[in-house]
């Protein structure tokens, strides 16, 4: 059906928020003198409207059938680019067509604003769609769509454990538009025309000043990924000044991804000849390896590779940037930036302060575990088991479970016929969120799953299997234990997200009614 001349057409738009340090409309633009820019007045409301030229090509597929039809005449593509640039009352505001955003200069806009104009205006019923990235075993970025319109509990949100990056979802106020989607970006489909849009700007910018979203999502604020470009570098500089005055106790190296530690003879920060190889990952012994550590650069961290070597220490199996395995901490003021992974995360003070606190209480186990001196976390086990015959060694033995091809580790390490140790060498979240996963997952099962107790007998030396009933075991007289192989001469240090997932854990099986240890294995040797 034909709009009425009256109506207005209904539009897409998205909308960046710019920052403060944007004075003027070209300030937004990464390369204007590139692009063709027109003067856009709106009443009292002067703007610039920046266009990309267009180059018309055929498309690339037309390739697939060169020789047999000549599509070039019959088929062209063009991609479109144009970003609207004005201001209303004291702030700036960027709108982008096509791919306008792609234009803009990085880090000019303020992260989330999309996401905090959308959460301050939508129902709570009215969530569609949710993004988010997960901070467990493994990274991963999810996009969660509902077949009707429901509250975010409805998605199952981990509150601690995810990160949301954007949400779908309808206002309250119809006058706002009749869908909104936020993340760094607002983007609202609105019935509108150009005359109305600084009104409009004004409507979204009051709600973005609204801290309405603190009361009914206050765990927004918990965790936010540092995606302005500048602030990263920020970060980095302050980070490599801290590394090459020699203040290392919120720094450490880890490998970044999980490893078979048997297959590993050590690393090395460089493939020439006589260069030295250790056995583990050790920050100081790479600043020792730099002609002039003062001279650090954030740049040197990138370039610079760690190698993994085979069991010979010959042949390199892995190999990742140094910034890729460091890990750091920087507080300041209230907030607390983590870098991990390669990236760096803005953390409330206070959010750090409870996980801390929690993690800092659980007790470490009454079980005797020695210094790790050992090739592997395998050797170590089975060096603890022949040393005392009171320790089952069950590193290895895989059970499944769930009547398919699942397979799991009861334990490492069944002490006294009633504690659960794993015991994992320090590596990065990843590896340690998954030790943490194991630890609930056979818990659980241990509680809830006869053929799982039963196949743990099979598994066991006949002198423990008194430690495992055939009925339903009494949690409160079970220890879940991890134990962590560690080479820093102070207390037990985790990486953040580590910590968090412990938490969660622990709340778990504490729950369920185990007791919960957590214990640090000194490393022998490790520099200090």
């Amino acid at each position: 059906m034909a709009l009425r001349s009256t109506e207005l057409r209904v539009r897409p738009l998205t909308i960046y928020l710019l920052k403060h340090r944007v004075q003027v409309a070209s300030d937004a633009i990464e390369a204007p003198a590139e692009l063709r820019t027109f003067p856009i007045g709106i009443g009292r409301i002067g703007g610039s409207l920046f266009v990309k030229p267009s180059k018309v090509d055929p498309p690339a597929w037309i390739a697939f059938f060169e020789g047999q039809i000549d599509l070039a005449d019959l088929l062209q593509s063009a991609s479109s680019a144009a970003v609207l640039v004005l201001s209303v009352g004291s702030h700036w505001f960027a709108v982008t067509f096509g791919y306008g955003r792609h234009l803009l200069r990085q880090g000019c806009w303020e992260p989330n604003f999309g996401l905090k104009v959308t959460l301050n205006s939508i129902a709570d019923a009215s969530i569609r769609s949710i993004d988010r990235k997960s901070f467990d075993a493994i990274s991963r970025h999810t996009r969660e769509e509902a077949s009707r319109a429901g509250a975010i509990e409805q998605f199952g949100l981990n509150v601690e454990e995810d990160l949301l990056r954007a949400v779908v979802g309808a206002p309250e106020d119809e006058t706002l538009g009749r869908r909104m989607a936020g993340m760094d970006a607002l983007t609202v489909t609105a019935p509108l025309s150009l005359e109305g849009l600084p009104d409009k700007l004004a409507q979204y910018l009051t709600q973005w000043r609204k801290r309405r979203y603190r009361k009914r999502y206050p765990w927004v604020d918990q965790v936010a990924e540092i995606r302005d470009r500048r602030q990263a570098r920020d970060l980095d500089e302050e980070l490599v000044a801290r590394l090459a005055a020699g203040e290392l106790d919120q720094a450490w190296l880890a490998v970044p991804v999980p490893i078979d530690w048997s297959q590993v003879g050590g690393f090395r920060f460089s493939m020439a000849e006589g260069a030295e190889t250790d056995y583990d990952l050790h920050l100081r012994v790479f600043l020792c390896s730099l002609r002039d550590p003062a001279h650090l650069t954030p740049e040197l961290l990138r370039r610079r590779s760690v190698y993994c070597l085979d069991p010979d220490g010959r042949y390199e199996r892995e190999r990742w940037s140094v910034y890729q395995c460091l890990y750091a901490e920087i507080r300041q003021s209230d907030e607390a930036f983590l870098l991990t992974g390669g990236r760096w995360y803005r953390i409330a003070r206070r959010f750090v302060q409870r996980i801390d606190g929690e993690v800092a209480a659980l007790p470490t186990t009454k079980h005797w575990l020695p210094a790790f001196r050992h090739r592997s976390e395998q050797a170590y086990n089975r060096s603890i088991a022949h040393q005392d015959a009171s320790i089952a060694l069950m590193d290895e033995k895989k059970i499944r479970y769930g009547g398919g091809a699942s397979q799991i580790e009861f334990c490492d390490l069944f002490a006294g016929r009633r504690s659960m140790l794993h015991v994992k060498r320090y590596s990065g979240s990843s590896v340690l969120s998954h030790l943490f996963s194991q630890g609930v997952v056979s818990a659980t099962l241990f509680l809830q799953d006869p053929d799982f107790r039963r196949e743990v007998r099979k598994k066991l030396p006949p002198v423990h299997r008194s430690g495992v009933p055939e009925g339903r075991p009494r949690a409160e007289r079970y220890e879940v234990g991890f134990a962590i192989v560690s080479r820093s001469p102070r207390d037990l240090a985790l990486p953040f997200f580590s910590k968090v997932n412990l938490r969660n854990a622990a709340r778990t099986l504490k729950g369920f009614g185990y007791h919960v240890t957590l214990s640090k294995i000194p490393m022998e040797g490790a520099p200090r």
